[in-house]
């Protein structure tokens, strides 16, 4: 990291795998809102279960497509 602020992330620093993980938690936490909510709002909680599952199954097909770009 270039900067001396311990906490600050430059973005060259996080490695696509890590992105990819990122991304896949980020989507599995809004399933879990998403099914949680769908006791109150059952159609509101559906559409936010299906956004989770797209967000988290796109980022291992996401990480997959980035390799090939990259030659790796």
């Amino acid at each position: 990291m270039g900067s001396s602020d311990p906490y600050s992330v430059d973005p060259g620093d996080i490695e696509p795998i890590g992105a990819t993980i990122a991304v896949a938690f980020t989507g599995a936490a809004v399933g879990l809102v998403g099914a949680a909510v769908s006791f109150v709002a059952a159609d509101l909680g559906v559409a936010l279960i299906g956004v989770g599952v797209v967000v988290a199954l796109s980022s291992p097909i996401a990480y997959v497509r980035m390799k090939r770009l990259r030659g790796e």
